[in-house]
């Protein structure tokens, strides 16, 4: 992150462990262990030593570490090499790399942030 000094990043450091509904309107990088459900506001990247077991809810995400649960971003999901996904992600962009452990469902559509019905014929795989 060479411009990590001009955004306001929060970090949730490796040995905290969370529990419950988390809400945020900065960047999260994430390095411990979440469980529950993340409403967040901008992006939010699961390191490499992150873990979730939630429900997610952002603008973007980012997965390095481990996610057990569905996705919603409102501009992109990005899962890297490294991660390991169970769950189903829902955003208007959607990168899984090569070599990512990934199991769920994908669906890509541009109103990934807002609830309500998802448009048919929509799910990509």
């Amino acid at each position: 992150m060479s411009n990590a000094s001009s955004e306001r990043v929060s970090v949730f450091g490796p040995t905290l462990r969370f529990k419950g509904e988390l809400k945020a309107q900065e960047d999260l990088k994430v390095e411990g262990r979440i469980e529950g459900s993340i409403q967040h506001q901008q992006r939010l990247h699961v390191g490499p030593k992150g873990e979730v077991v939630a429900t997610v809810n952002a603008a973007a995400i980012d997965v390095d570490g481990r996610v057990q649960g569905d996705m919603v971003a409102k501009k992109s999901i990005k899962v890297s090499q490294s991660a390991i996904v169970r769950g189903n992600m829902r955003a208007p962009s959607v990168s899984i790399t090569e070599g990512a452990n990934f199991n769920g469902g994908v669906t890509m559509e541009s109103n990934a942030g807002t609830s309500g019905p998802s448009t048919p014929g929509a799910s990509s795989r």
